[in-house]
């Protein structure tokens, strides 16, 4: 098999960031040289222990963790625990405490070095606001040269759809959260491949039944299932768990998934802190996915967590 995509998440973990990283972890594509947190979903502290949880669960604490940023570049981070619950990972409780320390404090120098020990052959992961990448683009501008590609979740540039073909809104929770630290990245050159909201909302969401059959499966379906029963997607008149954040791994992992288009992002950063609009045009400056191909990515989702079946969350 040819080499290993190497590459850093960077995560505010969240149940579908959860969701994604666990199905990463023994991926047989992807080398996660590097996992970082940030401010989101929920506290910085809650998204660290979260993510140790996992790597601990699925015994897989050789991957660095470090902490990043506690609140946005210039702002009052907001938080979504409305829709991740109190410890933000929806109906699953995690433990208040986990035995394994993140690495460090300082995400920033740990993507710095991890980026320059795999100079142009690392791609990052954005799951969470862009902080985390927005101060290492100001700290290290250098950097913008190294890294092969971003992928990250969120944006909504044709708004959401509220009342018939009215949209209304054009803010999704990760760009709003940090929009200078998204404008930063939109801006930096790097190549990047946006999924935007509706990805992982309308386009790849599970159904309630399908959530049912993920339980079923094994004892780590039936962990995603129980994280699935507290995230329920708002706004819509069916039960529905969006899937964004596996979206953008997958986005990665198996690009032939989705169709994209060239175009310009622009992210307001005054009066509508967040709002993205887009402009297609063959020489822009990222890559917009608008298409998916649902069944194809079920499937995957469902083998990878038959692959995980000897991963224990409960007790026997």
């Amino acid at each position: 098999m040819k080499n290993k995509i190497k590459c850093i998440i960077d995560s505010d973990p969240g149940v579908d960031d959860c969701a994604a990283i666990a199905l990463s972890l023994y991926d047989d594509v992807m080398d996660i040289k590097l996992i970082t947190t940030v401010n989101g979903n929920v506290s910085l502290n809650m998204v660290t222990r979260n993510v140790l949880h996992l790597l601990e669960k699925f015994n897989r604490t050789d991957i660095p963790v470090y902490k990043g940023a506690k609140k946005a570049m210039y702002r009052i981070s907001p938080d979504a625990s409305f829709i991740h619950q109190a410890q933000g990972m929806g109906g699953y409780i995690p433990p208040e405490t986990v035995s394994t320390l993140p690495r460090g404090e300082d995400a920033v120098e740990a993507m710095y070095e991890t980026i320059k020990q795999n100079k142009n052959d690392i791609s990052v992961i954005l799951l969470g606001p862009h902080t985390n990448m927005g101060n290492l683009l100001v700290k290290h501008p250098d950097v913008k040269y190294m890294i092969n590609h971003i992928y990250c979740e969120g944006c909504a540039p044709y708004g959401l759809k509220t009342e018939g073909e009215r949209w209304v809104n054009y803010v999704s929770f990760n760009v709003s959260s940090d929009p200078e630290a998204f404008k930063l990245v939109m801006e930096s050159g790097i190549p990047v491949t946006i999924i935007p909201s509706r990805m992982g909302r309308e386009l790849s969401n599970f159904t309630e039944q399908e959530v049912y059959e993920i339980g079923k499966i094994n004892d780590v379906g039936r962990f995603i299932a129980e994280m699935y029963s507290g995230y329920w997607e708002p706004g819509y008149d069916d039960r529905r768990i969006a899937t964004n954040d596996t979206c953008a791994v997958l986005a990665l992992r198996m690009p032939k998934l989705f169709k994209t288009k060239k175009a310009y992002f622009y992210v307001n950063t005054t009066d509508k802190p967040g709002e993205t609009m887009v402009e297609f045009n063959r020489l822009g400056n990222v890559n917009y996915t608008y298409k998916v191909n649902r069944k194809k990515l079920h499937k995957f989702y469902f083998n990878a967590i038959k692959k995980l079946g000897r991963f224990k969350f409960y007790e026997q």
